[in-house]
Order: C-alpha cells, then structure tokens, then sequence
C-alpha cells in the first residue's frame, strides 16, 4: 500500500513553531489543517492559531492564514471539530506558561473563512485540554479531556521546582448533541502530559487510552456506564515515547491507531498505522508509514466515509507540517 506524504508548511527560524495540528474536511475535496505556529517554542505568548487548506483533496496547500493571533497573549488548540457544517475550534490562551490559562470555544460557519470571537467553554473554562470528540452508535458526544485545575490558585499549574502538575482524565458527556455537557467522575493522577482519545468497544463500554510519560507505553482505563465513572489505570503493551496518538472505529469495529510505536522516551519515531480486531487486544495489521530520521509528532485527521482511508497531518521536528493520506486495508 502506498501512504502518500505531502510537505504543507515549513516555519521560518523566530516564528517557526508547529505543534498540535488538525486535519479536517469542509467538503469532499476541500480540507483544512488548523495548527499552532509563531514562536521558537511553545508555550510561548507569540504562539498563535493559523489555517492551511487544499481544494485537490491534499495534493497541494494553500499559504497559511491567521485565524486567532492575540496581542499580548498565546493560544494553541486541542480540539477541531466539524459537525453541521459548522467547525469549531477549541483552544487556550495562556501568558506564555499556561499562566492564567484559559479555554475558548470559536466557531466558524463558512469553511474557516470567517470566525466568531472566541468564548470561555464554560463546561472547564481553565487549564483543561480537550481531546478528540467521540460520538457513540447510540449518539451520546463525548469529549475526552485532562485537567490541571486541581486548586483554587490562579496559577498553579506548574510546580515549585518547575515540573507540571499531574493531570487526571476524564469525559464530557452530552445526549443533545452538544448543547450542554455533563462531567464524568475523573481518574488518575497519570504522569505527564495526558492526551487520551475516546471510543466504544463491540460490547459498549467505553475505552479511553492516555499518554502516560515515562512508561514506555499507554494506559487505559474502561467505562461499563457510558463514561460516567472510569475503571483505574493499568499498562497496555502498546509502545509510547510519551506523545500524542489518534483513535478512529470503523463501522466494522475494527478500530484503527495511528501513533509512534516506540518505548523510548521522546523519541516519536516510526510512524505508524496499527488495526485491532478484538477491541484493542491485540493489533494483527501493523505498517509503518513512515521512519524517515526525526520527531514524527501529534498525528490528527479523520476516515473518510467510505473508510478507504486516513488522512491526517503531523509536525516534523516542531517545525515543519506535513499531510499524509494512508489506505485503510479492507476486512
């Protein structure tokens, strides 16, 4: 199977930063990647949110355009959504160390051409990421999320030596599509920077990996109610340097992983697409897309619908973007 790699955007040394990158579609043929640039680093006040978008289904990108770029503050983004043609970004504003760190909600109804101001997400409105929504067969939305807001403090999400707190996981759960949420009962602390992604096994519970620093691996906890309480943490054999990954099901319910299968720490090489059958037990169809030398980091897109492929974006090296479009291997 050929996995198609295209070279999008590349950061200019001072403002050169690319991280937490998001592939999605506005139509069959036009997609967008939204992402965080600006900046050598981040978190960092000159990071901002920017757009590329292709109308030749990835084959060619567009220049990036600002979408959110503070004065005096940074933002990134955790979370893109599309439903209704309406998509929504979900993002932070911080002083430049997720000081006095704020969520936002911003929507925009015409493929990212325009946007509303952004909003506090008033469900977690501070030091809180929202991870990949996931709607269920029975149409519940559940936002899988990790949470630093652990004190009264304004500012407490670093430590006095100046690590991060630790975060615990949990889900938003709405049964109106969005338009109000309920707050599960959370679990952890689990080390490092948490991101876990949200989806249904063949029997309905509910499986929520997580990110867990410095184990080699990722942890996963179970729900048997539909999200509202969580299971305790236990290690998986999935490899993790400690970065991000993405989860997608098929409506077959084999569910495909896209992720860094490696055990040592930071280091987010290959690049891979791992298919699980039996609810992520075991995982038969393993390929590596890419292992070319570098940080391979934070793959984000989406199955098309047919589920022929995945197409999703990744930042190579913290400075430069790549799409990628990989065919999904029939039944």
């Amino acid at each position: 199977m050929n996995d198609r790699l295209v070279h999008v955007y590349k950061g200019t040394p001072g403002d050169h930063c690319v991280c937490d990158q998001a592939l999605r579609p506005v139509s069959d043929m036009e997609w967008v990647i939204i992402f965080m640039t600006g900046g050598d680093h981040e978190p960092r006040r000159e990071n901002y949110i920017a757009l590329c978008r292709t109308t030749d289904g990835g084959a060619t990108w567009s220049n990036p355009e600002t979408v959110l770029r503070y004065p005096d503050r940074g933002c990134l983004l955790s979370e893109v959504t599309v439903v209704d043609g309406v998509m929504t970004i979900y993002g932070h504003s911080h002083e430049g160390r997720f000081e006095d760190w704020r969520v936002f909600a911003m929507a925009s109804e015409d493929g990212g051409r325009t946007w509303g101001n952004p909003e506090p997400f008033e469900p977690l409105p501070r030091r809180t990421f929202i991870r990949n929504l996931y709607v269920a067969s029975w149409g519940t939305w559940y936002f899988p999320f990790q949470s630093y807001d652990v004190s009264d403090d304004p500012m407490p999400s670093h430590l006095e030596d100046g690590s991060f707190q630790r975060g615990v996981n949990g889900v938003l759960i709405s049964e109106e599509g969005g338009t109000s949420w309920v707050k599960s009962e959370t679990v952890g602390p689990q080390s490092g920077w948490n991101e876990a992604n949200v989806l249904e096994c063949r029997d309905g519970r509910l499986v929520m990996l997580c990110r867990a620093d410095g184990t080699g691996r990722l942890s996963r906890s179970e729900s048997t109610d539909r999200g509202r309480t969580w299971s305790p943490w236990v290690d998986t054999d999935i490899p993790n340097p400690g970065t991000k990954f993405r989860l997608h099901r098929l409506s077959d319910g084999r569910i495909v992983l896209i992720h860094n299968p490696n055990a040592t720490p930071r280091v987010r090489n290959p690049l891979a697409m791992w298919i699980s059958d039996d609810d992520m037990e075991t995982w038969e169809y393993r390929r590596t897309i890419t292992d070319f030398p570098g940080q391979l980091s934070y793959p984000d897109g989406f199955v098309t619908e047919d589920e022929s492929f995945v197409h999703f974006a990744f930042d190579y090296n913290r400075h430069d973007l790549i799409s990628v479009s990989s065919p999904i291997p029939p039944v």
